[in-house]
This record gives structure tokens, C-alpha cells and sequence, in this order.
């Protein structure tokens, strides 16, 4: 779920850019019809063909983004037509799809976890690596049923000027209410949240899964007085600017956005939690075994880099870091400088205890 929310943000983001005349009109009006104003790149109901590859992502500007990131590469070296459809590929949508055998898609945007449920579900196919090369990834980043196509982080943001310009070092500061006074924000969505607790409390990276509940609640309870849980991106931005919190558990995307407005908004990749979007295929999708090419065309770091630019997306090829300006690399949650103390989430974890989790943290919250 952590992946669909953060997809939405995405194009939340670069539809802001569209309307403070960052990007081109077509690129705005695409964005439009992804929210449903206007006649979007490809209608949703319709069929995708043989012929063609049908992305499946969650719209808005992200219709747009993809276009030009991934399909029009593809096009361009193939002559296979791309088209984008913004309906949103709900795990939900996939199954109904799958056992009514009407599968309208040939790739899905959505997490690892996502990958996970429907590989062991049966619902979507293994990836083809006798066609996709997983070498073009980093580390982790290829799994049997999934490929990770961008990478985003939730990092710890502060304002400095609420903070007298010190700099927080890692989630211990969070918890540090004499050194750091004031609000904090958290994700009330459970990916990423105990994580940043734990670490807080002591715990070892290499020792973080299966994660210890009882002891992130324990540890986080005496801070829930002073924790406002955020539900979206933009809310997560609006508290900063209201000056409501000095601390904050974010996406960077957010966090750089921030700090664009105002450079008293900053943020630490000091123990970033990593997490990696990925492309599924459902089972049954028209365009068969070529869907397999299109992935691995996604993969090349030119197109990547495009999507870094446009949304703030990183990279999941390593090479796209030689393409980068100082100013990509200071958003990307891969670039050395800032990958070194990262927290990679643990989809498999997720896969099989999210829904359990996700209630227990929404009853722990709302004491």
C-alpha cells in the first residue's frame, strides 16, 4: 500500500509543476485526463491488443510521465505502440481480472509487496529473465515475480529554523524532545513507520525483520502526544508550513519539495527507509512474452534518469547515476552520498503481515 500511496503522491507533485508552468501544456492536459477532466491517453475500459503494451499505473501527471520515461523509448526502438492507462492497478482489480480471464493490462505500477501477494496468489506471471536482464537493477531489486522499476525513501525532514539550526542525525533526534521541542509527524500507513521507531530504540538493521510490535509500541507511546499522523503527501508538506511540526517521517519527494519553498526545510538521508516500486504482469495479458522486452527497455538508465526529473523517482538501474546533474543526485535516494545508513523495507515481510499490522497500528494511534 505504501507504494500505491507513494505512486498517487508522485503525480500529485508533478501536477503542481503543470500548474505553476513547469512542464508543457500537453503535458498538463494529459495530467488532466488522468484525473478524469478531460479525454485521457487511453480510455480505461478499452482492450488492450497483441500489438501494443498497455502500462497500468495510478494516473494524474504520472500518465504523462511514464509516456515519455518508458513507452516512448520503447516505441521509438520498437514500433510497438504504449499506452497508459491511470485507473490504478488495485491488487483487487488485477484478481478480478485474472479469474474472469478479460485481462485488459500488460504491465501494473505497483509495489513489491503487491508482487508478492499476487505472484503467491497466482494472478500475475513470473518476469522472464531469459529476457529481462536483472543485472540492469540494483541489488535486491529482482525478484521472481516483480522488477524493481524506481526506488523512493521516507526520510526524517526538519525545519532548522525551529530547530536553531541543528541538524538531526538519525530516528534517535525524533524521540529527543529536550534537544528537539516541538511536533513530530508519522505516516499513520504502517510501511516505514515502526522501522523508523526501532532504529530509534537500538535495533540493528541486519536484525530489524520479523519486526518486534511490542517493542515499537512500547518505545513510541510516550511520543504519541506529540505525533500528528499524516495521511497524504500534501498534508505531510502543510504541516511544515503551518509551522505545526518541527520533525517529520516523510517521502523525500515531499521533503525536497520543502525545501525548494524554503531552505529552512530540510531533510537527513541518515537512516532513510528504502523502498522499491516494481512492474507485475498479469496473467493473461494480450501482449504475451513482448511485455518482457518493454520491461527490460524500462530498465535502460536514459529513461529513468527522465522520470527522476519529472517525479522525483529514483532510479533502480545504477548506471543512470553517470547521467546525473549534482542537483539529480541530491534527490536520489540511491546516490551513494545518501545510501549509506538506508533501511531497505522488507516487501516479503510486508506481503505476509501488512493487513494485521495496518489494524494494530490504527488502534495503537488512535489511544
Amino acid at each position: 500500500m505504501s507504494t500505491h500511496r507513494f505512486s498517487k503522491d508522485s503525480a500529485e507533485i508533478a501536477l503542481e509543476k503543470f500548474r505553476t508552468g513547469k512542464l508543457d501544456r500537453r503535458t498538463f492536459l494529459t495530467a488532466m485526463a488522468g484525473l478524469g477532466l478531460a479525454v485521457a491517453i487511453r480510455p480505461t475500459s478499452a482492450s488492450a491488443e497483441a500489438n501494443e503494451i498497455v502500462i497500468c499505473n495510478w494516473g494524474g501527471a504520472a500518465l504523462e510521465a511514464f509516456q515519455k520515461a518508458y513507452g516512448a523509448p520503447f516505441t521509438a526502438a520498437t514500433g510497438t505502440p504504449v499506452s497508459v492507462d491511470g485507473a490504478g492497478p488495485a491488487t483487487g482489480a488485477i484478481r478480478a481480472m485474472v479469474e474472469s480471464k478479460n485481462v485488459i493490462w500488460d504491465v501494473t505500477d505497483g509495489g513489491m509487496v503487491d508482487a508478492v501477494v499476487l505472484g503467491t496468489g497466482g494472478f500475475v506471471e513470473p518476469i522472464d529473465y531469459s529476457i529481462v536482464d536483472k543485472t540492469l537493477v540494483g541489488p535486491d531489486m529482482a525478484a521472481e515475480f516483480g522488477i524493481c522499476n524506481y526506488t523512493f525513501a521516507n526520510v526524517l525532514a526538519y525545519d532548522a529554523k525551529k530547530t536553531g539550526g541543528k541538524v538531526p542525525t538519525g530516528w534517535v533526534d525524533f524521540f529527543d524532545l529536550e534537544k528537539f521541542p516541538g511536533k513530530r509527524t508519522m505516516c499513520k500507513w504502517i510501511q516505514g513507520q515502526l522501522e523508523s521507531v526501532l532504529l530509534a530504540d537500538g535495533v540493528k538493521p541486519e536484525d530489524m525483520y520479523p519486526l518486534d510490535v511490542d517493542r515499537a509500541f512500547k518505545k513510541l507511546e510516550p511520543l504519541l502526544p506529540h505525533i500528528i499522523f499524516w495521511e497524504g503527501g500534501a498534508q505531510s508538506q502543510q504541516l511544515f508550513r503551518d509551522g505545526e511540526v518541527v520533525l517529520g517521517n516523510v517521502w523525500h519527494t515531499r521533503a525536497n519539495l520543502l525545501h525548494k519553498e524554503n531552505p529552512d526545510f530540510a531533510w537527513t538521508w541518515a537512516q532513510q527507509l528504502l523502498f522499491s516500486s516494481a512492474w507485475s504482469v498479469p496473467k493473461g495479458n494480450p501482449a504475451g512474452k513482448k511485455v518482457f522486452d518493454f520491461i527490460n527497455s524500462s530498465l535502460q538508465p536514459e529513461g529513468q534518469v527522465t522520470l527522476l526529473r519529472l517525479m522525483g523517482n529514483g532510479p533502480s538501474n545504477p548506471k543512470a547515476l553517470a547521467l546525473m546533474t549534482p542537483e539529480d543526485k541530491a534527490v536520489y535516494p540511491l546516490a551513494p552520498e545518501n545510501a549509506a545508513t538506508a533501511l531497505k523495507i522488507q516487501a516479503a515481510y510486508y506481503a505476509a503481515n501488512e493487513a494485521e499490522l495496518q489494524n494494530r497500528f490504527l488502534d495503537f494511534i488512535s489511544r
